[in-house]
């Protein structure tokens, strides 16, 4: 008996020694607090360079006390897990696009609804506006704090054959990457295929969509003008990504550590917002080079496909109650300055 004691005995100081280095505060290494920052985005992404170079400068000021450890990629937990994860406290922070669960609660899907900013620059001013909408609803709801918000532009087409008018859209087979997508192809009177994005080259190359939504950035960067050749970047499903901290981890940290942590990523948001406006500006030539016809839809033509999608941007809306009536203020009021000429604004 006394053995059989002494064996639980150990078994418990053993359990206890492998978890004294985790805290709520973060992870301890050699008396450092690590906070893991996981992201979906794989290395050589824009936001994951913006992602280490802001943690650099953040563990070159708490050099042996704090430090951001980044892990792009979904090394951590895949974008299905990102919003539990940080909740939970699987990881400390973590970077999503909140429009991914927009079954989880209908308020995410204000972050990629259809025509709800006329052009980059409106989408980018939105960003300052509605981070503290956002952290709101993750304080509140999902016990988290958003620490940045920064806009990954838009989801635009990219076809095997011309599409100029919504007449053009009949029988159009898409690559819908998420609901909003699916509703803007059957709204317009093409025909959804539900894949995801790793998938989109091969869809277009085998045939087995004609068309697909992605940011223009996406369509430069995996060279998809080798599949498709007809490209309208009319800014129809704009995006946002969230960067969240557990809110646990958030209330142990010093103010001086908060302090530089919201700084530091709000830096990195502004940073890619900027970058990001410049690319969307120059992917269509980048795209022609490579013998894409890029169309600019006219503004008559735009507000036509815009209004074949509005019963299901109310219907979104009206699901998110005042939330919802919050983003339409901030929407109404930035589109006001920011009108849609064209997609390269003059």
């Amino acid at each position: 008996m006394k053995r059989y004691m002494l064996v639980i005995f150990a078994l418990i100081l053993v359990v206890t020694l492998s978890l004294s280095g985790c805290t709520s505060t973060g992870t301890k290494t050699s008396g450092k607090v690590v906070l893991r920052e996981n992201l979906i985005h794989p290395a050589t992404d824009y936001m994951a360079k913006y992602t280490q170079t802001a943690a650099n400068r953040f563990n070159t000021t708490f050099a042996g006390k704090y430090e951001i450890s980044v892990h792009p990629g979904g090394a951590l937990m895949g974008m299905a897990e990102s919003l539990d994860g940080v909740r939970t406290g699987v990881v400390e922070i973590g970077q999503y696009p909140p429009g991914v669960f927009s079954n989880t609660d209908a308020r995410f899907s204000s972050a990629e609804l259809p025509f709800l900013y006329n052009n980059i620059q409106a989408n980018i001013a939105a960003c300052k506006e509605l981070l503290p909408v956002y952290s709101e609803l993750l304080e509140k709801n999902y016990n988290q704090k958003a620490l940045a918000l920064w806009t990954a532009t838009s989801l635009d087409l990219i076809s095997k054959k011309p599409v100029k008018t919504m007449a053009d859209w009949k029988g159009l087979v898409m690559q819908a990457i998420n609901p909003p997508c699916a509703a803007v192809a059957t709204a317009l009177g093409g025909s959804p295929v539900s894949i995801d994005f790793p998938d989109a080259y091969s869809s277009l190359s085998k045939g087995v969509v004609d068309a697909g939504m992605y940011a223009t950035t996406q369509m430069v960067e995996y060279n998809m003008w080798e599949v498709a050749k007809y490209v309208v970047p009319v800014y129809m499903v704009p995006t946002f990504i969230v960067c969240a901290i557990n809110l646990d981890t958030w209330k142990k940290l010093p103010k001086d550590v908060q302090d530089a942590l919201l700084a530091e990523h709000q830096k990195m948001a502004d940073d890619l917002n900027s970058l990001y406006e410049v690319l969307v500006t120059t992917n269509p030539d980048t795209l022609a080079s490579h013998g894409v016809q890029v169309y600019i839809l006219p503004k008559d033509e735009r507000d036509r496909w815009h209004a074949a999608i509005q019963p299901y941007i109310n219907e979104q809306i009206n699901k998110m109650g005042d939330f919802g009536k919050k983003i339409t203020e901030v929407a109404d009021k930035i589109n006001a300055k920011y009108p849609y000429i064209g997609y390269i604004e003059k």
